[in-house]
């Protein structure tokens, strides 16, 4: 039998215990809020900062960090257009999973073509994706050098590398901006977390 035909077959467990019946014990709804921005904006310290936040108060938290994600579910992808296009893919495969268990899910991801973030928001559905741009200039990024990896591009050390040797295309309308190279990260993070809160459990 070929893959196709398999596909066919397939039947979603019907689960007993449904995604309204953990939101509504948990009081909050599950989403997804897809940080996207330049390496260096701040987005995995801002989903973890969050993330303790969240936790404490009780919520139902995850972070899908890019280089956890590389590491393990994605390790056999590189960084050409279309591996991160399957690297996205996945991400949002598995955060529509969690979604569907009533979490809260940060992801955070560089994610450069609106067309990626436009096929996340469609797996994981328009009504729990909020695409989040975390906005820090590509200088500020650079003079941070977090990973040392812009320097690296810089020399050539580094192929498509984002915002030296790949484009980034700017998001045209975020559901929400958060400006890091004006903030601090508790700033930041207080602000974001407001947000998260509103649309969780609004």
């Amino acid at each position: 039998m070929s893959d196709d035909l398999c596909k066919h077959h397939l039947i979603a467990p019907r689960s007993l215990v449904s995604q309204e019946m953990r939101e509504a014990r948990q009081q909050h709804t599950g989403m997804v809020f897809w940080l996207t921005g330049f390496s260096g904006s701040g987005k995995s310290t801002l989903a973890h900062l969050v993330e303790a936040a969240l936790f404490a108060e009780g919520y139902n938290i995850v972070v899908f960090d890019g280089d956890v994600v590389r590491s393990g579910l994605c390790r056999d992808l590189g960084f050409s257009p279309q591996d991160r296009t399957e690297n996205n893919r996945r991400i949002a495969e598995a955060a529509k999973l969690f979604v569907r268990n009533g979490s809260i899910c940060l992801c955070a991801f560089i994610s450069p073509s609106a067309e990626m973030r436009n096929m996340a928001r469609e797996i994981i559905g328009p009504a729990y994706f909020r695409e989040v741009y975390v906005c820090c200039s590509l200088e500020e990024c650079e003079r941070r050098d977090v990973k040392g990896l812009y320097h690296k591009a810089r020399l050539g050390l580094i192929s498509n590398y984002t915002g030296i040797g790949s484009a980034y295309e700017t998001p045209v309308n975020p559901d929400f901006t958060l400006y890091t190279d004006t903030k601090s990260e508790q700033e930041s993070a207080g602000i974001f977390l407001q947000f998260i809160k509103g649309e969780a459990e609004g």
